[in-house]
This record gives C-alpha cells, structure tokens and sequence, in this order.
C-alpha cells in the first residue's frame, strides 16, 4: 500500500480491545514465526511443507489482496477514472503499457525483455512493502492520536527504504542470473559500495529513528504505538537477509497481504456501515452481505481465476512453444501484470486527495 494521507483525527479501531489483535496482524505475528523458524526448524529440513501452506494461503489471502485493489480502482472510483488524471494513468495506460510490454517479450520469447520487467517488478513490490509499512506506522499512531512532523516521516521513510535497499541491492551487486517461473533474468551488476553504502546509511537513519522517538517521549511523555512498532521491525525480519530464516521467506507475502486486507476491510467496512446507516433490521444484514460479503467473495473468486486457473489454463494450450520462456510463460505474465500494476493503483487510490479514503480510515464511526 502507498499512502500520503494527511492524518487529521485517530481512527475507529483504536479501541484497547483491538491492541493485541492489531499487532499481530500488523506485523508481529511475522516476527513470532520468523524467531519461531529460527529456534526449532533446522534449515537442512525440506521446505516443501512450508511452501505448500504459503500456496495455500495465497488463495485467502496473497491473491484476494491483490484483487481487492482492483474492485476498488475500477468499481468504486470507476467515475474518476476519466476525469482525473492520475486515475486514468493506473486505470487505462499503465495496463495498456503492461499488455503492450509482455505481449511483445512473448509473442518474440524474448527473455532479455521479460528479464527486465522482472527487475522492475522487484523494485516496485519492494518500494510497495517499504510504503505500506509506513502507512500502518502512521495509522497506528493516529489511532493514539499520534502524530508525526514531516521531518520525523522522512527520518521513518530513510530507514524503511534503506531496509528494502539493502535486500534489492545484495541481489544485484556483482554478476548473477536468477529464475522466475522458468524465466532467466540477470543481476544488474552494480559495484559493491553502492551495498556498503545503504548499510551506513540503514545504521545511521536506525540512530535518528531511535533519537526522534526518545526525543518525542521526553517532550510529550507519548511512547510508539504497539502496532507501530510491529509494522515496523516487521520490515527488518521481512528484509535483513541475516534474519530471514529460508523458509520464512515463502510466507512474506502472505504477511504483507494480510497487513493490507486489514487497512483494505478497515475502510469497506466504514464506507458500507455509511452505506446502509438507514437500514434496520432484515434490510441491513441483507444490505451487509451484498456489500461486504460480496466484495471479500469477488476478490477471492476473481484472484483464484486470475492467478491460477486463467493463465495455468493458457499455459496448458501450448500456445508458446519456445521453452526459453520456461514450461509456465502465461502465469509469470499474469503476476508481473498484476504485481506491477497492483503498484500503481495503490499509489493512486490511498493518497490525501482521496476524499473517501480520509472518511472512512480517520473519522470515528
């Protein structure tokens, strides 16, 4: 998720009830499954079972989070998609621009192109992880009626994306070639102080992300929110190869996309509760289900298609017989699409001129 809200009142779920229930989801059962794969799963041991579970949870969870952005952009604010700009750029030219791309690096089964999407993707999808985690600090804290200057975020926002950088790069320093779903992609081959130059920095801007909050304790006796804080050391177990325990790294995305469902049903289940506020009885529980229910079944339904059944169903024709492109073309396609794409929509809907995203995230209900 990426977010610029201007944060003006706390949020609805800020109740104590919620405390432990909102670290959890946020980041700190992440970082209780990644010490607990560090204490008792030996790395030698098989990660297929592991691997499987995270398959499995990408149906709940992984591809509804994905789709549930998709229900957002071209449903809710399908009337802004050609009258304002930045809406009509993740709506209309982004994924044309995606189509035109791939189509060509399959159509010609040119891996070097496909490569470079791959690349991009990466970089995307991290610098969407770095912001989305920023979001819940911010959001966290305001359900404390915590708030942050501008020159605080900034500090916060250094260290998150020094934590991404320093992943991003170490896969990119030096020479390497990589495989996604069959696809072969290099490194792009960046000399080794641009790593040691991030790892300054990360060590540097953790000093100023500590100093800024002893700084606001002492002043105004407020310490981070619980959830804040979850969201984000999460990044650090996400990110810091030298926590990331092999198998935990299959379950990161499920991680990030149950963060993002909560903040995605936090704000439909305010915008149908408006929605259904004259109804009683019958007529809202009905009008609940429609709405709410209808919304959680079409991303579930609509990620299993498009992530799955579409693409494993075009793979299977043949229609790409070349094998350099790997035995799955249409399904690697299907996910740099969206993955890509998910970016852009997200960097468009969750900003502070979204007069609905500030309604129904920061006013109390």
């Amino acid at each position: 998720m990426v977010t610029d809200l201007s944060l003006k009142t706390p949020i609805a779920i800020s109740s104590d009830s919620y405390f432990t229930l909102e670290v959890l989801l946020v980041g700190g059962l992440s970082i209780i499954i990644c010490a607990f794969s560090w204490m008792f799963f030996d790395k030698a041991n098989s990660l297929n079972t592991i691997a499987n579970f995270a398959y499995s949870m990408a149906f709940i969870v992984n591809h509804p989070h994905f789709l549930s952005s998709y229900i957002l952009i071209y449903k809710d604010y399908k009337k802004k998609i050609f009258t304002k700009k930045r809406y009509f750029f993740s709506a209309v030219l982004v994924p044309i621009l995606l189509l035109i791309a791939l189509g060509y690096a399959l159509y010609y089964t040119n891996t070097t192109a496909m490569g470079h999407i791959v690349t991009a993707m990466y970089y995307l999808v991290g610098w969407h992880y770095v912001k989305q985690i920023f979001g819940f600090v911010i959001v966290s804290s305001a359900h404390r009626k915590q708030y942050y200057t501008n020159f605080e975020r900034n500090v916060l926002l250094c260290n998150l994306f020094s934590i991404w950088f320093l992943s991003f790069l170490g896969t990119h320093v030096g020479t390497s070639s990589f495989n996604f779903y069959g696809i072969p992609h290099q490194s792009l081959n960046l000399p080794r102080w641009i790593l040691q130059l991030d790892q300054f920095f990360l060590a540097l801007s953790f000093i100023a992300v500590v100093y800024i909050h002893v700084v606001k304790y002492i002043k105004t006796g407020l310490k981070p929110a619980p959830p804040a804080v979850a969201s984000f050391a999460a990044l650090y177990v996400w990110y810091i190869p030298v926590l990331s325990h092999p198998g935990f790294l299959y379950l990161i995305p499920f991680f990030h996309s149950l963060q993002y469902l909560c903040f995605v049903w936090l704000f439909k289940k305010n915008q149908v509760q408006h929605d259904i506020i004259d109804l009683n009885g019958a007529n809202m529980r009905a009008a609940w289900l429609k709405k709410f229910g209808g919304f959680a079944i079409a991303a579930l339904v609509l990620g299993a298609l498009f992530f799955e059944f579409i693409p494993n169903y075009l793979d299977n024709l043949g229609l790409i017989p070349d094998k350099t492109m790997g035995t799955a073309p249409f399904l690697a396609a299907f996910i740099l699409f969206i993955n890509i794409h998910h970016y852009f929509i997200d960097n468009t809907i969750w900003r502070s001129d979204n007069e609905d995203a500030k309604k129904f995230l920061f006013t109390t209900t």
